[in-house]
């Protein structure tokens, strides 16, 4: 613990020692810091030696502790294992014993490997620091991976970022293809509210109220219940007219569920309707359903909706994601206001 001594104006470090002899803790304390920056560095030469001296902890054991202290869902922590167990050779290894010169030499054969692609290697190699960032923070274990740099994009994966989009008009062409009346609904859902499909699923009848739905859940698998949303948020959305009197018929039927009724649709059933729609269609582009979601947003923003407004309706966490994920679209706009300017700036 760091304290700070108003009388000799001096930051000092109180610590606890154990007697290796009798088992007992004493506290001890170094006075005398005229920096708490200096303090800091003597606190954590202590938390040092102090791990010097304790059993060996792994690294995957230090990610335990940080999972447990982030309160990491399971979900969360099935990825993380699955990034380490394929992807980080030192995963067993005592972590104060992992060198800069393993890490460096372990990023070079996993950037090189070309059985990833590259944002699965950014994610593990995130993944790792985040371990030894957490092992400096409460361990004082010098924090060794904080150099790791993220690999670079390849330039077909640059080109593959940009999202695929439907219009309107396009996304008529595939709706009017969707047979089963409950999926044709589905789907309109997710297409004019710019949900995820995850919160669709999720829905619950209790959660429209005319115009508006209450997003607060989102689902994966029935049998595995409802979740809090990505962001772990709750937003109301407002449906547009034709909308509200499509998902009108559903709120009479039985079951809590807007789209299912007693359980909510499959993930496996919603994607064979997409699939079969496309197909059926005649369309061979590489929109998902998850598309849909940034179909609806590219139309809004391309029509001149504010951001903050369109930001709100997707329920991202923040207006930051927004601009970062459709900032090339707001470029597209710098025509558009310079023609307002002009017209409003006349001599």
């Amino acid at each position: 613990m760091i304290g700070y001594d108003k009388e000799r104006k001096t930051y000092f470090v109180q610590y606890q020692v154990k007697d290796p002899l009798t088992g007992k803790w004493s506290t001890k304390k170094k006075r005398g810091f005229k920096l708490k920056r200096d303090a800091a560095q003597y606190e954590a030469s202590v938390k040092i030696e102090k791990t010097n001296t304790a059993p060996k902890i792994t690294f995957l054991e230090m990610n335990g502790l940080y999972e447990k202290s982030f309160q990491i869902s399971s979900g969360q922590s099935q990825q993380r294992h699955t990034h380490f167990e394929r992807r980080f050779p030192l995963k067993d290894n005592d972590i104060r014993k992992i060198t800069r010169l393993q890490l460096e030499n372990w990023r070079t054969e996993l950037i090189s490997d070309e059985t990833y692609a590259t944002r699965t290697k950014n994610k593990t190699i995130a993944y790792v620091k985040s371990v030894f960032k957490f092992a400096y923070d409460v361990y004082g274990i010098p924090n060794i991976a904080q150099f790791l740099r993220s690999a670079k994009y390849t330039d077909s994966e640059i080109m593959s970022q940009e999202r695929p989009v439907w219009t309107p008009d396009q996304y008529k062409k595939f709706i009017d293809c969707v047979e089963v009346p409950i999926y044709k609904i589905f789907f309109d859902f997710l297409f004019w509210t710019g949900c995820r499909r995850g919160e669709a699923m999720a829905l619950q009848k209790s959660d429209v109220h005319g115009n508006q739905a209450f997003i607060h859940y989102s689902i994966k698998h029935f049998k595995n219940g409802l979740k809090p949303t990505k962001t772990r948020t709750s937003r109301t959305i407002v449906l547009d007219d034709t909308l509200a009197k499509e998902i009108e018929p559903l709120m009479s039927t039985e079951g809590a569920f807007v789209f299912g009724g007693e359980r909510s649709l499959s993930i496996s059933a919603i994607q064979s309707q997409f699939t079969k729609a496309k197909k059926k269609a005649g369309i061979q582009d590489n929109v998902t359903i998850h598309c849909l979601r940034h179909s609806h947003a590219t139309w809004l923003i391309n029509n001149g909706v504010n951001i903050v407004a369109v930001s709100k309706r997707l329920g991202h966490a923040d207006i930051e994601t927004t601009l970062k994920t459709y900032a090339h679209l707001l470029k597209d706009t710098d025509s558009s206001m310079m023609e307002f300017i002009n017209k409003c700036h006349k001599q």
